[in-house]
């Protein structure tokens, strides 16, 4: 099938003169019957509009000095979105205009919306890093078909490309109609609209509501117009006042409703009986059907040819005349047809194309003619495009009533040609179209299981499991099943629902009646499904299982329920024992499914964490976020970094930890991930408040997650706020907390925390009560195999033991820390536990060498409350010297500052920051101006020498 870049896409895309670009369009075929129109000139009079031209006139000033930004301007139609975006360009004096649309009929074309706005800027794309401009060109069908587009490198690419395009002047970028752009354009488009701020780029994208598609647009302002006041209103039809009965002005104001194009077009009406039939004042978007209704009798009133060939070039929306005549003479009209609505202001000819005066009265064309009128339009076009084009195969589908299979195979093969882009809301939508259309049972499910995969890759999970339900209702093979109940569990197990095990099972038991050796990965899921659900029965049923239907994949997932029954103390299984299974898992773990290979590796490095081995889960946590930054898998990359930021907790990095939380929450708002941005906040940003005594911060953060959490979720934060309780000297309410979890369902959230709760208990003077939770937490540690979990053993055995005994635990708890640079702060308290011991025993001089160790690692790691306390217990020593700790640059940084300076420390450019950052050269460089005064240096080799 013929490329779309190789037909009439490509001859729409050549650029005006001048400094409007974008949205332009020269292609061959003439027009006789039709005027050629120029572009609009002059400034447009608008009013009642003052304030919203200020407030985008604002955007293009931030813009001219480097802090630009994105709006998305809403209302309904006719309210004067497009027209308060012309007034502005005569404004954006010295800027490169960039112009485009969203057009109806290219909803579902991969990248077409993209296309069109950067045909200007082709030229640049060599410029880019190698792998962001292979993903553009391949998005924008200009590549040599061998690669695929990732969503994030082609956003990462459009941004630079126009970070590029605005070196010399700034970029003002203008997306009309931006609700009919195909949804890979807009993901792309939304993504660098984020990320303005440091730049020299104004975006606005201008977005109806109502009778269009949703834009949902989260991170990136939006300005909505609501009608004209009356004076405005009034100014408006004083311009027609020679045309308007005086007695009708009151009718038209208030049936306008303060809408410009209604206050334009009523005026117009033949019918003002039927006009006031339409007043259906309770329908939200009644000023719009009465404006609908007035174009509707315009449109009637015209002959029968001119309404055929109108249909014809609302049905096909490029507007090229070439087609649209060869279509119209099958129905024996012709271009010629077209002067009646031309006369009527209804359409024009405009750069050697036909264009609709407003979207309206296109709308308006298609759907007021008859359905089997239109049928025949699209059967028209079809024919007139001719096989191996791929909008014939659209035209074709419109027009197929019923099953058809040759119009299920043609949408087929544009779903491949997307799926060759990269594109993949186009390649889901033209393979869910093209199921619709396929008479065959099994083949309907086995397209209709395609599209769910796709919709899934495209992080539209709600399509996803939609589609793949619908696959389920229609076959009974166990391969397709299998796969269905593989992407329905997925998204429900990363949303962290428990039903997502019975799907998991599911799964399993279709693999099982094939014999396929596939049946241990949904066994091994549905495994940590329950344990993050804390269901350990399931977790043994799921064993049970792999036991059943044998193979060697299924041996692991005997070894993950052992794991997970020894980490939350269930009988038969201990810590050790669990330590051992995961060991032994991920040394020999391999992702048993393509599809799922990057959230299986982040899997893999969690389970290093869940195994105490802080050290090699970074070293694998952060070789997934380099990963998945290259391949653009943002889901995933979420959670790597949520591991990663994890570990870097553990080193006492906590600048860096809220660096790669910021970094997993800002990415999991843009995808909506509601349960990444709970664990963000709860797994590291609470952690780190809690240690440094923020109580109102706690507070902030418990209820953002409380608030971000999918229904039913469980918010993990007694733990941090148990080791929040302890600091500030509320040691009842830190032990109640803390026992209250390791006396629960799911006792592994406390296990690192064992030691607090044991401080908690001595301090409370309720050793007894946790002497079972220890013995757990010591196994573990012991099977870990790693000194700075069997230091803090050591540490609890000298809160247990005897004042005699406890010097000799405390002593090896020190030597053990020494010999490891994982978890400063634990140090620091193993330090101060000590100090504490070595003054009530009387050795003053050894207590105030442990103080003041305790007090400089606790002020470097800006934990105020233990501050305060070792600083308490030095002068009790008699030690009153002002310790001064040297300070931790890196909290000097903004998390982003810190994720530049740290990489470019490392010798990445600017480019290569940016590509690991999604975000542009300049605002690599914009971070680094603003970070190296706050280090005090001024040049990358100083930076390198800094100890961060």
């Amino acid at each position: 099938m013929k490329p779309i870049a190789d037909t009439a896409r490509a001859r729409r895309n050549a650029a005006a003169p001048g400094a409007v670009l974008g949205g332009a369009v020269d292609f061959e075929g003439s027009a006789p019957a039709l005027h050629e129109e120029s572009a609009p000139t002059g400034r447009p009079v608008l009013y009642g509009r003052d304030a919203e031209l200020d407030s985008i006139q604002a955007l293009l000033d931030g813009a001219r000095v480097g802090h630009g930004g994105a709006l998305v301007v809403r209302g309904e139609p006719g309210i004067g979105k497009s027209a308060i975006v012309d007034a502005v360009i005569p404004r954006a004096e010295g800027f490169t205009v960039l112009r485009t649309l969203g057009v109806e009929a290219e909803h579902t074309w991969s990248y077409a919306g993209l296309q069109m706005l950067l045909h200007p800027l082709l030229g640049r794309i060599d410029r880019l890093p190698a792998a962001q401009a292979e993903a553009l060109r391949t998005a924008l069908g200009m590549g040599d078909g061998t690669g695929r587009a990732h969503s994030l490198q082609v956003g990462l690419a459009l941004l630079n490309l126009l970070v590029d395009a605005s070196a010399k002047q700034p970029v003002y970028v203008v997306i009309d109609d931006a609700h009919w752009l195909d949804r890979d354009s807009t993901n792309a488009l939304l993504f660098a609209a984020r990320r303005l701020s440091t730049e020299s780029i104004t975006m606005v994208l201008v977005v109806r509501d109502g009778f269009a598609p949703d834009f949902p647009a989260p991170g990136i302002p939006e300005l909505t117009l609501g009608p004209l006041d009356l004076d405005a209103s009034q100014a408006i039809l004083d311009m027609r006042a020679d045309e308007i009965p005086f007695t009708s002005r009151d009718w038209i104001l208030r049936m306008s409703e303060g809408n410009p194009l209604a206050l334009l077009e009523l005026p117009a009406a033949d019918n003002e009986e039927s006009l006031l039939r339409a007043d259906t004042s309770n329908s939200r978007y009644s000023t719009t059907s009465r404006i609908k209704l007035a174009f509707t009798e315009r449109i009637i009133a015209l002959p029968e040819s001119t309404r055929t060939i109108m249909l014809l070039a609302a049905a096909e929306e490029t507007g090229e005349t070439a087609v649209i005549a060869e279509a119209a003479a099958k129905l024996d009209a012709s271009l010629a047809d077209l002067e009646p609505a031309e006369v009527d202001d209804l359409l024009r000819y405009h750069r050697g194309r036909i264009e609709f005066v407003h979207p309206l009265i296109r709308s308006t064309a298609y759907h007021s003619a008859p359905r089997a009128r239109r049928i025949e339009a699209h059967r028209a076009l079809s024919e007139a495009f001719g096989d191996g084009d791929i909008r014939a195969a659209r035209h074709l589908a419109a027009a197929t009533t019923g099953l058809d299979e040759k119009a299920a195979a043609a949408l087929e093969s544009i779903a491949s040609y997307e799926a060759e882009r990269g594109g993949c809301v186009a390649e889901m939508a033209a393979m869910e179209r093209a199921a619709s259309f396929t008479p065959d049972h099994y083949h309907r499910a086995r397209r209709l299981v395609a599209a769910s995969q796709t919709a899934y890759a495209a992080g539209m999970t709600g399509k996803a499991v939609e589609l793949a339900e619908a696959a389920e209702r229609l076959t009974d093979d166990h391969v397709l099943l299998a796969r269905t109940a593989l992407i329905r569990a997925t998204i429900l197990s990363w949303a962290g629902h428990s039903k997502g095990f019975d799907v998991w099972m599911e799964s399993a038991e279709h693999y099982a009646a094939t014999g396929h050796e596939n049946t241990g990965y949904p066994l091994l899921r549905g495994v940590w499904n329950a344990w993050e659900t804390g269901d350990f029965a399931k977790v043994k049923y799921a064993s049970g299982l792999a036991s059943k239907y044998g193979g060697s994949n299924n041996a692991w997932v005997r070894r993950l329920a052992r794991a997970a029954a020894g980490l939350n103390r269930q009988p038969d299984d201990t810590a050790g024992e669990a330590v051992d299974a995961l060991r032994s898992l991920y040394d020999y773990y391999q992702p048993l499914h393509e599809d799922f290979q990057a959230f299986d590796q982040v899997l893999a490095a969690r389970w290093r964490f869940l195994a105490g081995d802080v050290p090699t889960a970074y070293q694998a946590a952060a070789e997934q976020v380099r990963a998945c930054r290259e391949r653009g898998a943002m889901s995933p990359l979420v959670q790597a970094l949520l591991v990663q930021a994890q570990t870097q907790f553990h080193y006492g990095r906590y600048a860096d930890a809220q660096a790669s939380a910021s970094s997993a929450i800002e990415l999991a708002h843009e995808q909506n991930d509601r349960r990444a941005l709970m664990q963000g906040r709860i797994w590291v940003l609470l952690p780190i408040a809690a240690i440094r005594g923020e109580e109102r911060r706690c507070r902030e953060l418990v209820a953002a997650a409380i608030q971000d959490a999918p229904e039913d979720s469980v918010i993990p934060a007694d733990t941090a706020l148990g080791l929040l309780e302890l600091g500030l000297g509320r040691y009842e309410a830190a032990f109640e907390r803390l026992l209250r979890i390791a006396e629960g369902v799911t006792p592994m959230e406390v296990l690192t925390q064992v030691p607090t709760l044991v401080e908690a208990a001595f301090r409370s003077g309720r050793l007894a009560e946790v002497k079972e939770a220890f013995d757990w937490f010591a196994d573990w540690a012991d099977a870990t195999g790693r000194s700075y979990w069997e230091a803090l053993v050591e540490r609890c055995r000298a809160l247990f033991a005897t004042e005699a005994e406890a010097g000799t635990h405390f002593a090896r708890a020190v030597e053990l820390h020494r010999a490891d640079d994982i978890d400063p702060f634990e140090r620091a308290r193993t330090e101060l536990l000590y100090g504490e011991w070595l003054r009530r025993v009387r050795r003053i001089n050894e207590a105030r060498a442990h103080l003041r160790e305790a007090t400089e690692v606790f002020e470097r790691l800006g934990t105020v409350p233990w501050t305060q306390r070792a600083q308490g217990e030095l002068r009790a020593a008699g030690d009153s010297t002002a310790i001064e700790a040297k300070p931790d640059l890196a909290e000097l940084l903004t998390p982003q500052e810190l994720q530049v300076v740290r990489l470019a420390a490392d010798g990445l450019t600017n480019r290569q920051i940016g590509e690991q950052l999604f975000v542009s050269p300049r605002t690599v460089g914009y971070h680094l101006y603003n970070a190296y005064p706050k280090l005090g240096v001024s040049s990358r080799t100083e930076l390198a020498k800094l100890d961060l």
